[in-house]
């Protein structure tokens, strides 16, 4: 199965919104920082990213990362 980005960013875009974020906010090069998402919202985030694609990503790896840089990574890594 081929991950593309477009893919990723639909389903980082479709969780933060259910977590609250506004989806406006919500841009390629937005940070997680600037998201207004907490520590439990992040962890349903990882474990959706998990269960979709098998990548694992640390929370705290999230800080200082844009949404862009995440979606890059989860590409990378599911297609290893």
């Amino acid at each position: 199965m081929s991950v593309t980005a477009e893919a990723v960013l639909d389903l980082i875009r479709v969780e933060l919104v259910e977590s609250g974020v506004e989806e406006e906010t919500i841009s390629p090069d937005a940070k997680f920082d600037d998201l207004d998402i907490d520590s439990l919202d992040a962890a349903e985030l990882m474990a959706t990213i998990k269960r979709e694609y098998g990548v694992t990503i640390p929370r705290p790896e999230l800080a200082g990362v844009t949404v862009d840089q995440l979606v890059a990574r989860i590409v990378e890594q599911a297609a290893s």
